[in-house]
């Protein structure tokens, strides 16, 4: 097997960094000043740039490109070390007489520099999983115990080689099915020597008292890693971190993406753009036409009010166009085919969705966002989390107009206590996915769809 390790990443990740940042502010002080910058004064600024740079890759972490760093999280990562970067660039020039960088040369370096490094850092990156898929840097990894969740990690490895781990197979002695079986667990000791085992992990749930202990004892006479594959069930779309309570590890869970702020103030800035440009463009003039329908009609108000669930099980009010008569079952019972409860004009807003407008109200006052699971009426909340497993975590995120349920056919009437089922696993499936690029192709799905009726 080729060379499965590299004690060079974290150096050359570092390296890299420091000739770009002396390449831009040594040498670049040098060229863009008229002034002698070798002296004893220079060299001590450029000391302390380095040392600056220094304290904040430590402290962001940035120094690590390790198997499971994505793109996002060294993208923030360096937005982060560049921005305290800059304070302390200033600060030195605050607190010391010397001349400062021109002011036209620093309107360019800064971002120059900025690119230059997300350039490095993005080909290093990318340089690295070529790497691994040669079958370098690789490291040899063993499953013990079979389950459900031990056979999804075997698969992820298999598929996912870019992230270097080569499963050698799983050792298992209760299975009844065995599926890439390797040996029982009396055998451990031979595999890990035989396949150069380098991490095990362990399905604890898939093993008994006894046959841990017995683990324990062989494990210890290795200089193995050993990591554990806890079973989340229905928790297990969740990110998880683990934290000490004194010297109990605790697994705690977070919903996706979304539980990071970075990912929420992109969403929200999203949502609050988009909104204003609807309410100013499209609910300014058509709440006006709509009112003037309404004198001449029922007069019962063109708005409909209606609690709903939102996030972490809150309550808001709901504002949609009015589209049905005023009737004692609005809180209760849904819109069907053929609902004699529903207005002419009323028939034609629900079809052209129009109805749902008024929603950018509660986007721009934070309340919803374009994109997210349906909000359900309090009584259908009640209903569903009794009798749906898992129905309550769609509401870990902020609910939408649209979402992801929506545009793949599950919208509107529920007839069967399927439909709703496919709707929560579609809901699942968003908030542990979810992106900016899925919010952005279900915006673009949904308006597709309405324009295609």
């Amino acid at each position: 097997m080729p060379l499965r390790y590299s004690k060079y990443i974290t150096a050359i990740s570092l390296t890299g960094d420091f000739l770009l940042l002396n390449l831009f502010f040594v040498f670049g002080f040098i060229f863009s000043s008229d002034i002698s910058v070798t002296d004893a004064k220079y060299l001590l600024f450029y000391l302390y740039m380095n040392f600056i740079w220094l304290l904040l890759i430590v402290f962001f972490g940035a120094f690590r490109i390790g198997r499971h760093t994505g793109k996002k999280a060294i993208l923030f990562s360096y937005i982060q070390i560049v921005i305290f970067f800059f304070f302390a660039f200033l600060m030195y020039f605050q607190i010391t007489p010397l001349s400062y960088y021109p002011r036209t040369f620093i309107k360019f370096l800064f971002p120059a520099f900025f690119a230059s490094l997300l350039l490095w850092k993005y080909g290093l990156y990318y340089i690295f999983i070529l790497y691994r898929k040669k079958g370098f840097n690789s490291r040899n990894v063993l499953i013990v115990g079979q389950n459900q969740t031990a056979l999804t990690l075997y698969n992820y490895f298999k598929s996912n080689i870019w992230h270097g781990y080569h499963c050698v197979g799983i050792v298992d002695s209760h299975a009844l099915n065995p599926v890439h079986k390797i040996g029982d667990l009396s055998d451990i000791s031979d595999i890990i020597k035989g396949q150069k085992v380098d991490q095990v992990f362990i399905a604890l749930e898939a093993i008994d008292e006894n046959e841990k202990n017995e683990l324990v004892e062989v494990l210890n006479t290795f200089s193995v890693k050993i990591r554990f594959i806890p079973d989340l069930g229905n928790f297990a779309f969740q990110s998880s971190e683990i934290v000490n309570f004194g010297n109990l590890p605790v697994i705690v869970t977070h919903p996706g993406p979304l539980s990071y702020w970075h990912n929420q103030l992109f969403k929200r800035i999203i949502d609050i753009v988009v909104s204003i440009i609807i309410i100013v463009s499209v609910l300014s003039w058509l709440s006006i036409l709509l009112y003037v329908f309404n004198l001449f009609s029922d007069r019962n108000g063109v708005f409909f009010l209606q609690k709903r669930t939102s996030i972490n099980g809150k309550t808001f009010t709901i504002i949609k166009f009015r589209s049905m008569v005023l009737n004692a079952e609005a809180d209760i019972k849904r819109a069907s085919s053929n609902d004699q409860r529903i207005t002419r004009i009323g028939m034609f807003l629900r079809r052209t969705s129009l109805d749902e407008l008024p929603q950018f109200f509660n986007i721009f006052l934070g309340q919803m966002s374009i994109v997210g699971p349906r909000p359900h009426m309090l009584k259908h909340t009640e209903l569903y989390s009794k009798i749906i497993k898992g129905f309550l975590l769609r509401h870990s995120v902020k609910p939408g107009i649209t979402g992801l349920a929506q545009v793949n056919g599950f919208r509107g009437e529920v007839k069967k206590l399927s439909d709703i089922r496919q709707r929560v696993d579609m809901d699942m499936n968003y908030i542990k996915h979810w992106s900016l690029n899925l919010d952005i192709k279900i915006m673009l799905q949904t308006v597709l769809l309405l324009l295609k009726g």
